[in-house]
Formats: structure tokens, sequence, C-alpha cells
């Protein structure tokens, strides 16, 4: 009986290590498409006034927020998918 209950731990296990893997991929793409629109003028940051860093800041936020949201379905769908590979019985405690 603990060998079950055992199993259904490192399923989950698993399960959280690899969404944490994938966040950390998703955010690292979010922070290199922010860096990239930052350096093509998409978001071009402010020339002289302090007020204007202090608005700009939020804006690369959001727009990094933005960029990492976008990619949430694909860590979904691979979460559901690997799941599935594991075996969705697999996550049920006896």
């Amino acid at each position: 009986m603990g060998n079950v209950a055992s199993e259904t731990v490192l399923a989950w296990q698993k399960l959280y290590s690899a969404v944490t893997l994938l966040a950390a991929i998703c955010s690292a793409c979010a922070a290199l498409k922010t860096c990239y629109d930052i350096r093509t003028g998409v978001l071009a940051p402010p020339r002289r006034t302090f007020a204007g860093w202090i608005v700009w800041l939020p804006r690369v936020w959001l727009h990094f927020q933005l960029s990492y949201l976008l990619g949430f379905p694909s860590i979904l769908a691979i979460a559901v998918l690997y799941a599935h590979y594991i075996g969705f019985a697999a996550f049920v405690p006896p």
C-alpha cells in the first residue's frame, strides 16, 4: 500500500518539476522578446525626463507579462500531454 502512495507522490513531483521547467523556459523567452522589442524600438525608452522613465518601466513589465501569458497555453498543453503520458490514474491517491 505504501508503494502505491509513493508512486502517486513521484508522479506529482515529476509533473510539478516539468511545469516548473516549462515556466522557466517561457519566462526566458518572454524576457528575450521584451529585450528584442526594446532594442528594435517597439518599446523605446524615454530620452530625457525622470517621469518618462517612471511611466515606461511599468509598460515594459506589462509587455513582459503579456508575452509570458501568451506562452501559457503551450505550458498547459504540454503539462496535460505529459500527465496523459504518465497516466492520469497515477495522480489519484489510493
